[in-house]
């Protein structure tokens, strides 16, 4: 079963960047060694599903990787020829002898640039054939999970037959040394008899990259792989998160269930609410893939979808304020819960668009009735203090926040998720130390 996620969600989580100078969670998870294994991996992160059984199978996988000994070792380059030589326009050449006396000749009168390519992307996959055996057959007492035992033994039947089987005994070191006849009967072989074959293969071969790229993260201290709650209780408990896009991130603990499925948090500017909600958005998609999340440990009902109102911003096109944006993405919500409710929803600081008296009354509002829905799990942040202090006596709400301290009248931010509601109000200290108040007295002095 797909799990449900929208754009405005994806853009808030930063899965893919824009440019190449913008970070994304893509391109840190992207440890693949070829081309193809990144598209692969592109092809994963893209498709989070609610389906236990899938992502059983995949964790299953990745640790299988994780426990190994040994490794594909995976060139790059020599796949990149690889891939150039599969789909050379050249037509294949014929596997008969007068055929390959003709082509071997010609190239000696006139050199030919095909056929050396040819001789070479021979040579490249050839070898990565018989890398791909030995590591095959070295894995083999490992108890593979049967999803990959099957392509394993797929590619190790169609190595150890055929044309190629005596070959990859012994490879020459250059496409020179090959024999006229061996050219057109691996070119034929590999570009036209076994084509389908061939690329069934370099699938396998892409996914044991993205298998291994994958399984190194769980080397780093602050990755794990996913548990799933089998129950019927819902939960959604976090050790030591992070975003890992942060080069010293400061590791966060939380835990929801049933009883306590609101998380509302509350404090200053730049404390790290927005930080802390993307994480949780984070955790929520990946473990929804069923590959290394960034806590030290993870458990979570599998859930239907993940929604998220972080960094929105207006609808010009549309004629929409930032506010009435605001107002149709809160609606969304309420009909995503209506229609599954099943999900987790990410609220940064709503309804900022508005005056303060609106903004508080239609936060109140909010919050205070996602605390009395059930089976899903909701993260709010605000600034506006009062809200949390009416909400106080809500046993649903779980009460987080971050505070600061003040050193020399500069805010310091230690990053920590802490019980309860702060009481901290640093926002006119931040506008005094940029000397604001200085600056416009100034002007105004000039102008008198």
């Amino acid at each position: 079963m797909a799990f449900r996620i929208d754009k405005q969600t994806l853009s808030d989580l930063g899965l893919f960047s824009q440019n190449e100078k913008t970070p994304s969670l893509f391109g840190f998870y992207n440890r693949t060694a070829t081309i193809g294994g990144q598209e692969q991996l592109y092809k994963i992160i893209r498709s989070p599903f609610s389906d236990i059984g899938f992502l059983e199978n995949r964790k299953a996988e990745i640790r299988f990787f994780h426990n190994l000994n040994d490794t594909l070792k995976l060139n790059r380059r020599q796949l990149d020829y690889i891939e150039y030589y599969l789909k050379s326009r050249r037509v294949p050449l014929k596997n008969n002898f007068i055929d390959a006396v003709r082509n071997s000749l010609a190239n000696k009168l006139k050199s030919d640039n095909d056929y050396y390519n040819i001789g070479e992307g021979i040579i490249h996959l050839s070898s990565l054939l018989k890398d791909l055996k030995e590591f095959l057959q070295n894995i083999q007492d490992n108890s593979p999970p049967e999803s990959l035992l099957m392509n394993f033994e797929y590619a190790l039947n169609f190595i150890n037959s055929g044309a190629i089987s005596d070959f990859i005994i012994n490879i020459p070191d250059n496409s020179r040394k090959l024999k006229p006849k061996q050219i057109n009967l691996l070119d034929n072989y590999y570009r036209d008899k076994k084509s389908i074959e061939i690329r069934t293969v370099l699938d396998t071969v892409y996914e044991i990259d993205v298998l291994q790229s994958l399984s190194n993260l769980l080397k780093e201290e602050l990755f794990c792989l996913p548990e799933y709650s089998k129950g019927e209780n819902l939960i959604f408990e976090a050790v030591d998160c992070i975003h890992p896009l942060l080069d010293n991130p400061k590791p966060n603990s939380f835990r929801l269930d049933k009883n306590q499925s609101l998380c509302f948090i509350t404090g200053p500017n730049m404390s790290g609410k927005s930080t802390f909600l993307k994480t949780i958005g984070i955790l929520t998609y990946f473990a929804h893939l069923g590959i290394p999340i960034p806590a030290r440990r993870l458990k979570i009902t599998v859930l239907n979808g993940l929604f998220t109102t972080i960094n929105l911003s207006d609808s010009l096109s549309q004629g929409f304020s930032h506010f009435f944006a605001e107002v149709n993405r809160v609606k969304d919500m309420a009909l995503q819960i209506q229609d599954n409710s099943r999900i987790v929803v990410i609220l940064d600081e709503l309804f900022r668009g508005t005056n303060v008296k609106d903004a508080y009354d239609g936060t109140l509002m909010v919050v205070d009735s996602l605390s009395k829905i059930r089976g899903a799990f909701f993260f709010i942040s605000t600034h506006i203090l009062e809200v949390a202090e009416d909400l106080g006596r809500s046993k649903n709400i779980d009460f987080k926040c971050f505070e600061s301290i003040l050193n020399l009248d500069k805010p310091i931010y230690d990053y920590k998720l802490k019980e309860g509601v702060t009481t901290e109000r640093v926002g006119m200290q931040i506008i005094r130390n940029e000397r604001i108040e200085d600056i416009l007295s100034d002007i105004i002095k000039k102008q008198n």
